[in-house]
């Protein structure tokens, strides 16, 4: 993928994230907060079907399945985490609002990627923690904190 690509899906996961959180609380009015949970990743599954089936460029799918069976069962647990992570969103954004809970959540995002890069958990080997992190990571809280004040 071109890098201005990754960069142009990042900024539109960041919108989507943001829009996510009142489309789902606003659901979840309706039908309760698991059970809008369940119908989000529903659609979205919906949704990553099509893309992958129309991205596939030739790779079939015994060598899908092949590279599936190949990956360590632990990564496998992004799923449950995403679950998780809209799970959250909703009941916060029920609770605080959107941006209450999107910032305590990008917050502890960022402080457990530090903490994952160093560990070297990620596919670009460990990556250490230097002060302008340490110092991004604490302004994030502190942005956090005035965006809780009321």
């Amino acid at each position: 993928m071109a890098p201005w690509l990754t960069w142009l899906l990042i900024v539109a996961g960041g919108v989507a994230g943001a829009l996510q959180a009142p489309v789902n609380a606003t659901l979840a009015k309706h039908i309760r907060p698991m059970p809008a949970s369940l119908v989000s990743f529903t659609v979205g599954a919906a949704a990553m079907l099509v893309v992958t089936l129309l991205t596939m460029r030739g790779q079939s799918l015994s060598s899908l399945a092949g590279g599936l069976a190949a990956a360590p069962a632990w990564s496998l647990l992004g799923g449950l985490c995403g679950a998780v992570v809209v799970s959250a969103v909703i009941v916060g954004t029920g609770a605080v609002g959107a941006n209450a809970t999107l910032s305590l959540l990008t917050a502890v995002q960022l402080v457990m990627a530090l903490l994952l890069d160093a560990a070297g958990l990620g596919t670009a080997g460990p990556i250490p923690i230097r002060w302008p992190q340490v110092v991004g990571v604490l302004l994030m809280i502190g942005g956090m904190k005035l965006v809780l004040t009321r």
